[in-house]
Formats: structure tokens, sequence, C-alpha cells
């Protein structure tokens, strides 16, 4: 019996990370392929804390891993009720994971019985998300090093994260790169890594959760209202104020409500007293009714864009990073834009241009033809199960 192991981070408390997962396996599903998502959990040995340590050089893993996560911590025990929103929150989480994702392989203990375990599948698929990111590329599991010799390695829209790799981890990309049967990565930067530091070639493919049309999405998410009155959905992760400040003047114009998502990360002092509606109990549906239902939609999210114009919103995109920033992860928001014909789309300082109409018609053209690519890319890499 072919069975597939997929590589997907479907239990992160983000919504782009639940939504692309369960779009993969809508995906799988619909191709009546058996598979399952493989769980892993480390066993902490010597060896695998002196693996470790290189890590502590990395500047994006010490932002992401060590930084955020501890200013998050630190934030949860000075606002005790954002401790218990953050709890309500998870909770929604947890809800949709729970309902959402079924197959999924007994947990494997360690690397080694992650290894020996791995020859059971036909084939192993890891995406999508920053899953190639320099922060955690040398854990070896979503890079899919641990995956036997005979066994097919495929990668679906996975992202970098970044649009270059420190030269220090070069001999690690081209190691695990080169060991891949398919490659297929988000963004046009992913594909030119991939070609520098291996001798393998990759696609750029679509984000999972645009396999499915708005159509598609409706029947996996049923419409709710959350709201009677119309609104603006602003989604903001990073920490800008004149973002928050732009989007409030504009409501305020409109005589519209703002609904926002508020300290997603962690405790944000910007999103202090922005906003009329600020839910906690929001999963990942909930998310996807938000935008269906709104009026206008400003967000610095990737995901949010997505949906936004898969549901031909008024949409704006705001930069979330500096372009110079070490840890920037623009280069997402880049790819999407140019691709699909959006790049009037990104924020400017001025928020009017959120009226300007989109040629929705054009976009969705492009966004099908790169549809029916990827799904091309997908009958190619799982053939074998045909």
């Amino acid at each position: 019996m072919k069975k597939l192991g997929i590589c997907a981070c479907y239990q992160h408390k983000n919504y782009g990370s639940q939504l692309q997962s369960y779009a993969t396996t809508v995906e799988l599903a619909r191709r009546n392929i058996d598979f399952e998502i493989i769980r892993y959990k480390k066993k902490t040995t010597p060896l695998l804390l002196i693996k470790s340590l290189p890590r502590l050089l990395n500047p994006i893993f010490i932002n992401d891993r060590i930084i955020e996560t501890s200013q998050k911590k630190m934030m949860l025990k000075l606002h005790p009720q954002l401790a218990q929103d953050n709890a309500v929150r998870n909770a929604a989480f947890d809800k949709f994971s729970q309902s959402r994702f079924k197959k999924l392989s007994p947990v494997y203990y360690g690397y080694e019985q992650l290894k020996e375990q791995s020859k059971k599948y036909t084939a192993v698929m890891v995406g999508s998300d920053q899953l190639w990111s320099p922060s955690g590329i040398t854990s070896n599991f979503y890079n899919l090093m641990f995956a036997d010799n005979n066994t097919v390695k495929i990668s679906y829209a996975t992202s970098f994260g970044v649009s270059q790799i420190n030269p220090r981890y070069h001999k690690i990309y081209n190691t695990f790169l080169n060991r891949l049967n398919f490659i297929s990565v988000r963004e046009n930067s992913g594909k030119k890594i991939v070609e520098e530091l291996s001798s393998n070639k990759a696609e750029v493919v679509c984000d999972p959760v645009i396999l499915l049309d708005a159509e598609q999405w409706l029947k996996e998410i049923p419409n709710k209202r959350l709201y009677d009155e119309p609104y603006i959905f602003a989604y903001f992760l990073g920490k800008s104020a004149e973002y928050r400040d732009a989007v409030t003047k504009f409501a305020k114009q409109k005589g519209l409500k703002i609904v926002t998502e508020p300290h997603m990360d962690s405790y944000n002092k910007a999103d202090e007293n922005f906003g009329d509606y600020t839910p906690f109990d929001i999963g990942p549906a909930e998310f996807v009714n938000l935008i269906r239902n709104a009026e206008y939609v400003f967000t610095d999210s990737f995901h949010g864009s997505v949906f936004s114009m898969l549901y031909q919103k008024h949409f704006l995109v705001f930069n979330r990073y500096s372009d110079n920033s070490s840890s920037s992860k623009n280069s997402r928001i880049d790819s999407f834009c140019k691709n699909y014909g959006l790049s009037d789309r990104r924020y400017n300082g001025n928020i009017a241009d959120v009226e300007n109409k989109i040629n929705y018609e054009d976009v969705l053209g492009k966004v099908d033809e790169h549809r029916q690519k990827s799904k091309a890319f997908l009958d190619r890499a799982l053939a074998d199960f045909c």
C-alpha cells in the first residue's frame, strides 16, 4: 500500500500555517491519496545539543526563536488579561486543528525512530510555510534529511522566508536540496536560491490555500457573519502605529467600524486602543469569514492578502519589515504582488489607494493559470500514487 508522509506545521498557532496545511490535505484527499501528517518529537541528547550550538550565531534564529519567544513570555506575565485572552485564541486554534486534521502518524520520538519509520512511506512531502528558514534548517526534519534514499522526496511551495542565505549555511542547503526529487517553492527568490545553491531546478507554485478557489473554500468553511454591521478588517502583525493611525482615520471618513486581531505574536503596544472590535475567539475558520465579509481589508499578513484577493476585496498590503532588516520576510509579499499583478496594492503612504479599482478578472485569470501549473507539478511529483 502506497502512503505519503506530510511534514507540515499544522499545529502552529498561526492562521496561515493551519490554513495552508489544511488546504494541502484537501488537495491530497481530492486525489484519493493515502497520506498522513508525520508527528515527530525531538529526543534531547548531548549530540543534539552540540549540533544546536551554531544556531546561537544565527541572527534570524535569535530574533524568531529567542528574542520574540522571550518577549512574549515576559509580556504574558506583565499583562495577566492578555494571558487569558491568548489562551482563548489558542483554544480556537486547537479546535480547528483537532477537527480538521485526522490523518496523523504515531508520534515518532527521537531522530533514529523518525528515520526508521520513514521507510514505510512511498514518498514524503514538505510544505508549505517558511520551513526552510535558516533559523531552523539544522533540525533536519523539514528539509527531509531523515527520509530514506529510496523514498521520493517532494517540496510543495516551501519558503525560505528570506531572500538570501548566509554563506555559512550554503553547504547545508546544498546537501539537502540535492537529495530532493521534486522541488517547488512559493517565492521567486526561493527559486533563485535553489538554483544557485544546488544542481536542482525549482518551480514557483502557488501557496496551498490558492489551490482552492473562493467557492471551494466556501464549501470547506461555510460563510458566517460575525458582525451584522459593515466593517473594516485590519490585520497587522507588525508594530507600526502609523499604519493603524491611517486605518483609523480612513474608518472615520467612511463611518465604518474596525475589527482587528490584537497582540497576535506578543504584546503589541501599537494595538492598544486600536479598533472597535477586538475578538480573541477567532480560529482559522473565523479568520477567513472576517475577510470574506469585510468592506475593506488592511494587512501586513501574506495569507491575509491572499484571502483578500480570493474574495475580491478592496485591500492594501503593508510591509511588516524594513527591507534592510536581517529578519525581513517581505519576499513572499513581493512575489505575491508581482506574480498576480497586484503591485499597486502595496501601501505607499496614501491609504485612499484602497479605493482604486482592481481588475479582478485579470488578477484571478493569472491566479487560475498559476493554480493549474501548480497542480500539474503535483501531478508529476505524485505520479507514483496514480
